[in-house]
Parts: C-alpha cells; structure tokens; sequence
C-alpha cells in the first residue's frame, strides 16, 4: 500500500488556556489517544495547537491515513477541518513518534515572522509555509512533558550496559577456556 502525507488545520471549538499553565488539557488528551491508537495503525505525524488553531501532519498507509482524516472531520473538539496538503512518500518522517507534540515557542515565533504574520493561522499557508511547518514538527523539540524522546544519558547508558555484558561473556569465556 502506498504511504503518503497529509497536514490539516482546524479551529478549536473550545477556549484554551493559557500556555504559560501547560499543555491545554484537550490538547493533550487528543495527544494521549494519539499516541496509544496511532501505533496499532501504522500511523505517525505531529501536531501543533496555538492561537486556538490545530496544525497536524499525518503519515502512513494511504487507507489509514485517509481513514482517520474523515472521522477527524466529525471530531467536535474542532470544526472547519481543512485539507492544506496530501503528497504520496517514500517513508515516514516521523519514525520515533506515534503523534509528536511540538508547542508554541520561538522557532514557531521565528517562521511565522519571516512569512509576516503576527498569529499562528495555518488556514493562510501557502505551500511552502505548510512545508515549512511540517519540518519544524519533525525537527522541533518535543513539548508534552514526561514525553520527551530520551537520548543522551539513557542511550549512553544502554551502550555502557552492553560494553559491560560484553566483556563479563569475554571473561567468562577465557576462564571457562583456561
């Protein structure tokens, strides 16, 4: 089945809090359904809420994708959901996250100055603006907190941990041969 990518925005039907509380409380149970029903789909994408408007970017399985489009459609937490761009692609973009979460911060600031705009309003994006916002998805710095992508420290030591096992069999080994 051909995978393709698809980006939407839509308004919100509800007032959100403000950002300096947190992650808006029916953003980030959209984000948890996301990310526990994406996976058995085979889907993945990013989203984006601020100024009370949805942006998200969807990969997958064209059928599925498509599939979740249309009951996205029928979603009250939001209303004039708005195709902004389906382009067929080769893999998926998004491979480490299931719905990633990137929140209103100055890269986002910094992309909508350049293209002169005083508020995020993805119904105004020209192509290459929604292009643009779907790289700052894929590349931005993840925003739910407890969520982060874990790098660094853990990764570092699972590779100490493997080094480890590695030279105790080396040892077992030599001593067994001895």
């Amino acid at each position: 089945m051909a995978l393709i990518r698809l980006a939407y925005a839509s308004k919100a039907n509800f007032h959100p809090r403000p950002d300096s509380q947190g992650v808006e409380p029916h953003v980030a149970r959209i984000l948890m359904a996301s990310r526990r029903n994406n996976p058995r789909q085979g889907l993945v994408g990013g989203l984006y809420f601020g100024d009370g408007f949805f942006f998200q970017c969807l990969e997958g399985e064209s059928d599925k994708v498509h599939e979740l489009f249309n009951r996205l459609r029928d979603d009250e937490r939001h209303r004039e959901v708005t195709l902004l761009m389906e382009e067929p692609i080769k893999r998926r973009s998004f491979i480490d996250w299931s719905m990633k979460y990137v929140p209103i911060d100055a890269e986002v600031n910094h992309l909508l100055e350049q293209a002169g705009m005083e508020r995020f309003n993805p119904f105004v994006f020209d192509g290459a603006l929604v292009q643009s916002m779907i790289d700052l998805l894929r590349d931005g710095r993840e925003g739910l907190p407890g969520t982060e992508r874990k790098s660094g420290s853990f990764e570092r030591f699972g590779l100490v941990l493997a080094g480890a096992v590695i030279v105790v069999g080396a040892l077992a080994s030599a001593a067994i041969l001895w």
